[in-house]
């Protein structure tokens, strides 16, 4: 008998030849080399610290830059806990078509200022006088107006002697004859006034800057009695000055526009309240905010911010440890949730540059969002600060502040009082660091 004899293929050979490599490269090492660059745990280490100081300080503005906004405000309104307040506008009115030509002997039948609302308003809104009286001087749209402004008026009262006072109805048709209007505030003005644009030389219209030279603008201001501020929009073109007018053969009207190529400035004036009294002197500029702090808008207060002690997180060797999340919490004093003056949907984190101007925190770009609305349910604003926390640990910034302000700082007249660092319920920074 013939014995068959089973021949291996070489490359099953090879096959077992290389597990075997495998398993053996795969063998735990019989040695201690390597071990020490090895952290104990494969899980990262984290250490949470909410004990770094935080220091409050409410700061008087001294003023804003408030021109060419969407909004305008009018009126007077008092904020317990913060401060009585006037809003006013001075603006440009700009020619709705030019080289007009009024007619034969033309009449001015009327003038009224028609202001658009956008629905918001300040306080209890009760019946107020208001004046607009014309520029003395022109404006510039090149030109930057703070909300501080002083302005000349040729001293011509355009709202006639013994008109008002007038009831702010932002969210109310406004009916006319069988007309009905968006809701707007309706000012009559002088008679005298519109016929003396009329009479005007027809050069006058040619263009807007023939125009200025004759009307620069008109300053709209609280004139007393009443309660409440409006916002206006002063953006749209919807806000006009309309002349009604006939001649010998018809009868017309002419707008002039406030629009979005108007100059113009929103104006605030306060007499500050209660805690915030010492405002009043000049020569207050800062308030403790240990316990509590304030911010106002319409050019009113800050909440200073300041983290003293952040350096101290580095080292002896100068090595800083990782952070890996950055959260500045402050609660809101909860009887400001519910009075006119509520708090404002968000506030701003502004960064103090080395020249002493204000602009945003690196944080605000990063891919975490930085935040800063208002949550109802902490009853509080919470801030990302990762990177910002981070530049000031390393000793960039000595010297330099933060500032919390209001979202809507021009534009509107909300106020809020924050928790400062030594009160009850404090606030205060949260910092991840990873080891």
């Amino acid at each position: 008998m013939t014995r068959n004899h089973t021949r291996i293929h070489p490359t099953v050979w090879l096959f077992f030849g290389c597990l075997l490599t495998v398993l053996w490269g795969c063998t735990k090492p019989q040695t201690d080399i390597g071990l020490g660059l090895r952290p104990p745990t494969d899980s990262l280490q984290v250490r949470v610290i909410d004990t770094t100081t935080v220091v409050f300080q409410t700061v008087r503005e001294d003023s804003l830059e408030t021109d060419e906004l969407s909004t305008g405000l009018l009126g007077q309104v008092h904020l317990p806990g913060f401060s009585q307040v006037t809003a006013g506008l001075v603006t440009q009115l700009r020619l709705s078509a030019t080289d007009i030509n009024f007619g034969v002997n033309p009449v001015a039948d009327s003038m009224f200022l028609q202001l658009r609302y956008t629905g918001d308003a300040y306080g209890q809104l009760l019946p107020q006088y208001l004046s607009v009286q014309p520029l003395g001087d022109s404006l510039s749209l090149d030109s930057a107006y703070h909300s501080n402004l002083t302005w000349e008026t040729t001293g011509e009262e355009w709202v006639p002697e013994g008109s008002g006072p007038w009831s702010f109805e932002p969210t109310s048709n406004l009916y006319v004859g069988d007309d009905t209007l968006a809701p707007q505030l309706r000012l009559p003005l002088s008679l005298d006034a519109a016929q003396s644009i009329l009479d005007l030389d027809s050069a006058s219209f040619d263009n807007n800057a023939a125009w200025f030279d004759v009307v620069p603008g008109i300053a709209i201001q609280h004139a007393g009695g009443g309660h409440g501020i409006a916002a206006l929009d002063i953006n749209s073109g919807l806000s006009v000055m309309r002349l009604h007018y006939h001649n010998e053969s018809d009868t017309a009207f002419y707008d002039f526009l406030i629009s979005p190529l108007s100059a113009r400035v929103n104006t605030f004036k306060h007499h500050f309240t209660q805690d915030l009294a010492d405002f009043n002197n000049p020569e207050v500029t800062e308030l403790d905010g240990a316990t509590t702090a304030r911010v106002l808008a319409a050019s009113g207060c800050k909440t200073r911010v300041s983290f003293p002690h952040l350096t101290s997180l580095v080292d002896s060797a100068g090595q800083s440890p990782t952070i890996l999340k950055a959260e500045l919490t402050v609660p809101v004093e909860s009887e400001w949730g519910v009075k006119p003056g509520n708090p404002q949907d968000q506030l701003f984190v502004f960064l103090e540059r080395e020249d002493g101007t204000f602009g945003s925190t690196p944080d605000q770009n990063a891919p975490i969002p930085i935040g800063g609305e208002y949550d109802a349910a902490l009853n509080a604003y919470v801030f990302n600060m990762t990177s910002t926390v981070h530049r000031f640990m390393q000793g960039e910034w000595v010297g330099r502040n933060l500032y919390l302000v209001s979202s809507k700082a021009g534009i509107s007249v909300a106020g809020v009082v924050l928790h400062g660092p030594d009160h009850d319920t404090p606030s205060k920074l949260t910092i991840t660091l990873g080891t």
